[in-house]
């Protein structure tokens, strides 16, 4: 029997697992990443988003399941992920201060299989301006976009977004916000994790939850916002 694949499914993780020793951080996890929408990924600390971020980029092997890109199965690594067109962003910051702004995207682009103009780039996150000012310079904000703008230099098929907007407030999260939306509405895959619920809800199409390491509700973000099951891993039980 024809096994049937959905076009629209750029990355999916199927039934993976990931034990560290005798923790189990994931567990028969399954997700798909669509072609132009962004999926949140939510849960109390320690529910494993960013292992699995970690997996979907390759940073891990995970116990046992699979991961699909484009419809196919593959062994991936770090570096076969970034190669298909899969890109991150990281909690901590990996841009390089010393250098230009424009310089952290042309090296970030050494990575593209496609040639990418730097200038562009920096241009669609609002840095066009400062591109020759050394990155070191910018403002909190400015540099968690310079952080996409570096990822958005592999033109990737997937974005994975790891707290893109901790530590911003009021007009730089807005200008997030509306940069992911672009990126999606060019038909990039996203995933967004972020601890900041409003922001998230705001900008996501669709929200997996995770709690101990299993997917416990998946839908909407209005859907995810009624579902008993979020609110008790988030609020607990007041019975």
């Amino acid at each position: 029997m024809t096994e049937t694949i959905d076009k629209t499914v750029v990355l999916a993780a199927e039934k993976i697992t990931a034990r560290f020793g005798g923790i189990v951080a994931l567990k028969d996890v399954d997700l798909a990443v669509r072609r132009g929408s962004v999926l949140g990924l939510i849960g109390p600390n320690g529910a494993g988003k960013t292992t699995l971020v970690n997996v979907l980029s390759g940073l891990i092997q995970p116990t046992s399941g699979r991961i699909r890109f484009d419809g196919v199965h593959r062994s991936w690594t770090l570096g076969k992920a970034a190669r298909s067109g899969v890109a991150r962003t990281f909690q901590a910051s990996t841009v390089f201060r010393e250098f230009s702004v424009v310089e952290n995207v042309s090296i970030g682009g050494l990575n593209s299989k496609r040639p990418v103009d730097p200038h562009q780039i920096l241009d669609r996150v609002d840095l066009g301006g400062r591109a020759h000012e050394v990155a070191g310079s910018l403002s909190f904000g400015e540099l968690r976009r310079l952080g996409v703008a570096i990822a958005l230099s592999t033109a990737p098929k997937v974005i994975l977004l790891d707290e893109p907007g901790a530590g911003l407030t009021g007009h730089d999260l807005t200008m997030l916000a509306n940069l992911i939306r672009g990126i999606r509405d060019d038909g990039t895959g996203v995933v967004l994790v972020d601890h900041n619920m409003r922001f998230l809800m705001n900008t996501v199409d669709s929200v997996v939850v995770l709690e101990g390491g299993m997917v416990i509700a998946e839908g909407s973000p209005e859907e995810i916002q009624r579902d008993q099951r979020v609110l008790a891993a988030y609020l607990g039980s007041h019975e």
